[in-house]
């Protein structure tokens, strides 16, 4: 586990490295290999945030007939 800024700033220094490599670049390509990347983090914080709560008590569902009731009174 790191534990350390400066081994944080080693491992970023690291792979800036190895992506300027003209050799790596060249192997990416060949690999057909995007860079993009998406941290899933925020998507499973925001889930599990949600599930705390039970959305179905404070909003319950009515039925589409009282809202066109609604629409057309």
């Amino acid at each position: 586990m790191i534990t350390t800024t400066e081994r944080l700033i080693e491992i970023e220094n690291e792979r800036a490295q190895t992506q300027n490599d003209p050799s790596y670049q060249q192997w990416m390509k060949e690999l057909n290999v995007g860079r993009i990347y998406r941290d899933p983090e925020p998507r499973h914080r925001a889930r599990d945030l949600n599930a705390e709560y039970n959305f179905s008590k404070l909003f319950p569902k009515a039925k589409l007939s009282s809202y066109l009731g609604l629409l057309f009174n």
